[in-house]
């Protein structure tokens, strides 16, 4: 601990002569500093690096400041974390990614936000030439592709006289297995934290049920290992109900 003897900048036994302790209690590198002129004293009396103005008194403890500086004031990407400007919500980086999409976000608590979909308008290209809103619906329709199944991606599908109701299933396979009834495909992307996301897909699902429609339903736990899963299902759906993906 430093005592009435030490340098108040680096600790150091303060410099004396003819037995006298310097008044200022400096150590003999920083009071050779002050007379170089290469450090100060200012008005209350603490040591100052004239270069930089740094406060350099060992025990000085900085006020807190009711000012933001650009450090503290910036904030953080909500894609991908990097530091960003303030009042920004995305770097520069992920800005051009993402702009002019729209965006699905889930929040899970006051500071981690994942963006579900970063391609929500459609950037994927399949191998069969569809362009496709995700990647798990390229992998999708890719399977198909590879297994020889014809099919359509986001095919309209009338429920009424309203085209304003019309839906539009991820996949849609014409006469599946030539047995004379078409099957859909739908892709739950989501989960039920998004209510947007989730009023459709209830809405949808209960549409489905009321036309009895044959629909096979997969979602993200399935693209984990999506050709099992996809072989499973696309053999053992049952005709004309919803077969849920759970």
């Amino acid at each position: 601990m430093k005592n009435e003897y030490s340098c108040p900048i680096c600790g150091k036994p303060t410099r004396t002569y003819m037995g006298n302790a310097r008044k200022d209690r400096l150590c003999g590198i920083h009071a050779d500093a002050l007379k170089a002129g290469k450090i100060c004293i200012n008005n209350e009396g603490l040591f100052i690096d004239k270069q930089t103005g740094k406060i350099l008194n060992m025990d000085y403890v900085e006020p807190h400041s009711t000012e933001k500086t650009e450090e503290t004031a910036a904030g953080k990407c909500i894609a991908c974390g990097k530091q960003t400007k303030s009042g920004f919500f995305f770097c520069r980086d992920c800005y051009h990614k993402y702009k002019d999409k729209r965006l699905l976000i889930e929040i899970r608590n006051c500071k981690d936000i994942t963006i579900l979909d970063d391609s929500y308008e459609g950037s994927y290209n399949c191998d069969d030439g569809h362009v496709v809103k995700s990647k798990s619906e390229m992998i999708i329709d890719n399977y198909l592709f590879e297994k020889g199944i014809p099919h359509a991606y986001e095919k309209t599908l009338p429920i009424d006289e309203n085209a304003n109701h019309d839906l539009h299933p991820d996949f849609f396979l014409p006469n599946f297995r030539n047995n004379g009834i078409d099957v859909y495909i739908e892709h739950w992307g989501y989960n039920e934290n998004n209510i947007k996301y989730t009023e459709s897909k209830k809405y949808k699902l209960a549409k489905y049920k009321e036309k009895g429609i044959t629909l096979i339903c997969t979602n993200e736990k399935d693209m984990s290992d999506p050709k099992t899963a996809l072989k499973r299902k696309l053999e053992y759906y049952k005709n004309n109900i919803i077969n849920f993906d759970d």
